[in-house]
């Protein structure tokens, strides 16, 4: 006999994960969007058994005790993934290096997890900072939030982007030894240089459980000292570091923005190239060709940009003439066959950072013209890219789609996000949306690895 699945509101505002089950949940009546093609399928059921997905069809499933969600005609969809966030840079950045501990970043990082989760996103790769313990608190069930992928602190040399001493800092002479930031201090980033310095940073990070490495390659709009059009980290150390992931199975992530820099990190192996929006066609080929992902968050490209607080006011005259020479990236990007994936690049103050992933969701159907193309780098394109850490994967299935076998990472939501993305959250408003955080309310379900985490059905 079926049993109709009936969560207490007790049970919904848990901080914990609420499970369907000991073992299966039966989706009825769903309009499904699987993660690779532009189309629903309609009126579908949906078993999801120990955390898998079991069994998909159009016709009736006997599917014994499993609990069951009549879908009501909602679209059932893979959970979202962010793939470059900064889950523990969760004040500005002077906040952090002035008065900041781990404990206050900690802390609030309990928060912006959980509203990973209430937004539709069950997995994160997070691109730098002290994510390991938050990782393992989520794994084990004492907190909510997404499955992270954490780099551990990133990897930057002196007047790197990752560099975040202040001037007098960093001493002013190589033979006197300057202070180290707050970032250093706290794990969120690392100033190393030559072969043995970034080796030692690359395996403390490996030894403390990332899934990957994370480098900084070149400069930055928000950091003080590097200019934006500068490469960073030579080819010695680069290969270094990507021969010293590769050892352990994974891969190295790097920020970048310009062809020197990104033509670099290719000859050594590089496979993840992390904003990237000043390259030219040739490179983006070389890309294509050699299986590597653009990640970036398109909101760089965007004239509100020079709203943002993090973004010192010396570079904008700057920034904004990349953005006119470079306004077509993304159609670029599509033309030469680059796998996209999504990023919200994560970072500072809470309502500053959730506002500009919503925003970048509906930003990025206006750089690529598609709804499916965007839904696509949120699901099943990271998805592949996440398999890239192989044995160090904390997933341990396929992720981002809606097929027999992936994870039973799940979304039920109101409407057809192939036609409106505002389903899941997308909105033209950045600084001038509304601060105060508040749910999606046509995100009806999130499920991830079989275990029902919000419930409004």
């Amino acid at each position: 006999m079926k049993k109709v699945m009936n969560l207490s509101a007790l049970a919904i505002s848990c901080s914990v994960a609420f499970s369907a089950t000991a073992g299966s949940t039966l989706f009825t009546n769903v309009d499904i969007f699987n993660g690779t093609e532009d189309k629903l399928y309609e009126d579908h059921n949906v078993l999801v058994v120990d955390g898998k997905i079991a069994k998909i069809s159009s016709s009736e499933i006997e599917a014994g005790d499993a609990s069951v969600i009549d879908g009501q005609g909602k679209t059932l969809m893979p959970g979202l993934i962010d793939g470059h966030a900064h889950i523990m840079i969760n004040y500005n950045f002077d906040d952090i290096e002035k008065n900041k501990d781990l404990t206050d970043i900690s802390i609030n990082a309990v928060t912006v997890a959980q509203r990973y989760i209430d937004d539709g996103f069950t997995s994160v790769r997070d691109a730098g900072g002290p994510a390991f313990g938050l990782a393992r608190e989520i794994n084990a069930g004492n907190i909510t939030g997404p499955r992270i992928y954490p780099s551990g602190g990133f990897i930057s040399q002196t007047s790197g982007h990752g560099d975040f001493r202040d001037r007098a800092d960093a001493g002013f002479s190589a033979q006197v030894e300057g202070d180290v930031s707050n970032f250093e201090r706290m794990g969120i980033g690392n100033v190393a240089d030559g072969v043995p310095e970034v080796l030692r940073a690359t395996r403390l990070n490996l030894r403390q459980g990332a899934t990957q490495i994370k480098i900084m390659a070149g400069g930055g709009g928000s950091s003080r000292f590097d200019p934006i059009d500068t490469t960073q980290y030579s080819k010695e150390e680069t290969c270094a570091i990507v021969e010293a992931a590769a050892d352990w199975g994974t891969y190295v992530m790097a920020h970048t923005f310009n062809d020197r820099s990104v033509n670099r990190l290719l000859d050594c192996g590089v496979k993840t190239f992390e904003h990237g929006f000043f390259i030219n066609d040739d490179t983006m080929k070389r890309i294509a060709k050699e299986g590597g992902y653009i990640v970036p968050q398109m909101w760089g490209l965007s004239p509100d940009l020079a709203k943002n607080p993090l973004m010192p006011a010396e570079k904008l005259p700057m920034v904004a003439k990349l953005q006119e020479q470079y306004g077509d990236f993304g159609q670029r990007l599509l033309k030469h066959g680059v796998k996209v994936v999504f990023a919200s690049d994560y970072v500072g103050v809470n309502s500053d950072a959730e506002r500009a992933r919503r925003y970048e969701i509906y930003w990025r159907t206006q750089a690529y013209g598609s709804n499916f193309e965007v839904l696509k780098q949120m699901t099943s394109t990271a998805g592949e890219m996440l398999a890239l850490s192989g044995p160090r994967n904390p997933a341990k299935g396929k992720l981002g789609v809606i097929e027999k076998g992936a994870i039973a990472d799940i979304l039920l939501v109101e409407g057809n996000p192939l036609e409106e993305m505002s389903v899941i959250g997308a909105t033209p408003k950045w600084f001038d949306a509304d601060p105060e955080y508040k749910k999606i309310d046509t995100i009806k379900l999130v499920m991830k690895d079989g275990e029902i985490y919000r419930n409004e059905m």
